[in-house]
């Protein structure tokens, strides 16, 4: 049995006379075409020969066995056919003579081709613009795209989007690729010159082991996000952890955790972990205490201190200023006159602070590590900025 060797197939089907040398290139390294696939053309390994293929438009993969005995007559032995095109093929040295290939049959197939595949072109650009609204909207709806992007949760919808943009240019070359077809035969100007498939054949390599890699991202990156992501309970101590903690910093032994339990985690005293490519290491925090009852000073367990931080170490310095915008805009309110304000501190390269009644707000950049903090309570801004430079320290360092 002969030996059978599969070629991915130019996925540019309508490039005939490329296909036709692809064909005649192969005999010539011993490789016969016998079969085509899907994604994949088959070639039963043989002695080199030189042989001309010749290929003609068809509406299916089925043809009559009257076109193949006229193809016969003519020197040209079927070979094979898929949906857009039957095969034929004829040794060099039997000088056959060219196919009776129906000129007007042709046009007829052409134009079918052509207004099948336009059709499907109309279809995936309005679905492809919808999805654009939407996405758009995802993306912009909060004005912090940054933020987004680096949070990671949209990666694989964009990057699944952007797949289908490159299918549909392709289409709209294949569009442009038959009309000229079809121009060329309404003309009565067929192009009987053979031409060479390499790059072409190259760049449909480049573009399907592209998109195969990118498909295969797409599809893991979600998964590997989900490994990271969920919340638990803060632990009491842990110096691993790039947290400011109320502890560390109310100095208050009359403090507890407001504890609010649900299927056994805390929600009011957790943190998130999440992970993406631009920002591998990121974490959500939050922390709140209450006065013990009964045995302090105040009666009415008015004083409960809280803290929330959002930390972010970047893949690239250059998304961290964007980020420290999208940052402020995501925690200022239309109704809010208190602004950010730089200070200068030699633990940072740049410390942001925002201070109310209500809460001080601070965020803390180092190289390309970001921390956001959150405070509600009485402890002064200065304390807590030592305890995030610490902090830091953890993000930086390792």
């Amino acid at each position: 049995m002969a030996e059978i060797v599969r070629r991915l197939r130019p996925g540019q089907y309508w490039r005939i006379k490329e296909h036709e040398s692809w064909f005649s290139d192969m005999s010539e390294q011993g490789l016969h075409f016998y079969e085509i696939g899907t994604h994949f053309a088959k070639f039963k390994k043989g002695d080199r020969k030189r042989m001309d293929y010749r290929l003609e438009l068809a509406k299916s993969k089925y043809i009559s066995s009257e076109k193949i005995r006229l193809f016969e007559e003519s020197g040209w032995d079927y070979i094979a056919s898929d949906r857009n095109f039957h095969v034929f093929a004829s040794p060099t040295d039997r000088k056959a003579n060219e196919p009776p290939i129906d000129r007007e049959e042709q046009i007829t197939v052409a134009n079918a081709l052509f207004k099948k595949t336009l059709i499907s072109f109309i279809f995936i650009l309005f679905a492809l613009a919808a999805l654009f609204w939407l996405i758009g909207g995802l993306w912009f709806n909060d004005e912090t795209p940054i933020l987004i992007l680096i949070e990671g949760h949209m990666f694989t919808t964009t990057l699944l989007y952007l797949l289908n943009i490159f299918h549909l240019i392709s289409m709209a070359m294949g569009l442009l690729g038959i009309a000229r077809i079809r121009r060329d035969m309404k003309e009565g100007n067929p192009d009987d010159r053979q031409k060479p498939w390499e790059n072409f054949y190259r760049n449909n390599l480049i573009t399907y082991v592209a998109t195969l890699v990118l498909s295969l991202i797409a599809a893991c990156i979600p998964i590997y996000q989900l490994l990271h992501l969920g919340t638990v309970t803060l632990p009491e101590e842990d110096p691993t952890l790039p947290f400011v903690r109320l502890a560390a910093i109310e100095n208050a032994p009359h403090l507890e955790r407001d504890v609010f339990m649900i299927d056994g985690e805390d929600w009011r005293n957790s943190y998130s972990e999440n992970w993406s490519i631009v920002a591998p290491v990121q974490f959500k925090m939050k922390e709140n205490f209450i006065e013990k009852k009964g045995q302090w000073s105040d009666p009415n367990n008015s004083y409960n201190p809280s803290i929330s931080a959002e930390i972010f170490r970047l893949s690239f310095h250059s998304l961290v200023a964007p980020l420290v915008e999208d940052l402020i805009t995501e925690h200022t309110f239309d109704d809010e006159t208190e602004l950010f304000t730089e200070r200068e501190h030699d633990g940072f390269d740049r410390l942001l602070v925002r201070l109310s009644d209500r809460n001080k707000e601070f965020i803390f950049v180092k190289e390309q590590a970001v921390m956001y903090i959150d405070y509600s309570g009485e402890v002064e801004a200065d304390v807590i900025i030592v305890k995030a430079a610490e902090k830091m320290m953890l993000l930086t360092e390792s």
